[in-house]
């Protein structure tokens, strides 16, 4: 009965010390593996960044050249329409200096202008006016954004 209790004794403390060693080492080699996966999802993850960052960079460069190709067409079209300002500038000066002569012209002869020809001319005044003030606000503001550029290039 001695060694029955012995073998009892030795099954009942042994069995659970090899079966718990049983599953430690199948709970490492678990483990293993899920940082095994960590590792390639970690690498993944890390390859994935650096494509996305290459990318970024890509498109941050095509938006630089869309901006300067931008920055060209601006001055390009501001230029036109500063140009196109300065043309009917100069028509209505032309326009209301003859206006102005044929009232001279009539007064001379000893007529009257008419009421259409004064109105005309007073008309014609406030353009002239106002396209001055618009082109001086225009070449103020060019001024500006000409300082601006010089000094993202430096």
């Amino acid at each position: 009965m001695n060694t029955t209790v012995v073998a009892v004794l030795i099954g009942a403390v042994v069995g659970p010390v090899i079966l718990n060693v049983l599953n430690n080492r199948a709970r490492r080699k678990d483990k293993q593996e899920d940082w095994k996966r960590e590792d390639m999802v970690a690498a993944k993850a890390a390859e994935a960044a650096k494509l996305l960052l290459a990318a970024n960079e890509r498109v941050a460069s095509q938006a630089e050249r869309a901006n300067d190709k931008l920055d060209v067409i601006h001055t390009l079209v501001n230029s036109n329409v500063t140009k196109e300002m300065e043309a009917r500038l100069e028509g209505s000066r032309r326009e209301l200096a003859g206006l102005r002569e044929i009232v001279e012209l009539r007064k001379a002869s000893g007529q009257e202008p008419t009421e259409e020809a004064l109105a005309t001319i007073i008309s014609t005044e406030e353009n002239v006016h106002e396209l001055e003030n618009d082109l001086a606000d225009r070449r103020r503001q060019q001024t500006v954004v000409e300082q601006q550029q010089q000094q993202q290039q430096q």
